[in-house]
């Protein structure tokens, strides 16, 4: 199996940190379930990355368990890079200018 590395782009870190920030806001150990939530994620993507539907040009979307966010990424040989860490309600506008 091959083994991919994982890129997080600054832009997909504020993402994390805005909807931990909201969640904070609403229940303090919902944060921590978010992030747990979200290192899952990345995990199945590391092991499975074409397990996910290609939605825009060659972006990829997987959904997070429990919560309404997504995460958007795409391959490179041997890397995955994470462009967005988006709302569900949002527009995909919102993240689309940063490819």
């Amino acid at each position: 199996m091959k083994r991919y590395k994982v890129r997080i782009m600054p832009s997909a870190y504020a993402d994390i940190q805005d909807g931990a920030t909201w969640y904070k806001q609403h229940n303090s150990e919902l944060p921590k379930r978010f992030t747990e939530q979200i290192k899952l994620s990345v995990e199945k993507i590391r092991h499975t990355p074409f397990a996910y539907a290609i939605r825009y040009r060659e972006i990829r979307i997987a959904n997070i368990a429990i919560f309404p966010y997504a995460i958007h990424y795409f391959l490179q040989e041997d890397s995955i890079t994470i462009i967005a860490v988006h709302h569900a309600s949002m527009s995909p506008k919102r993240w689309l200018s940063r490819l």
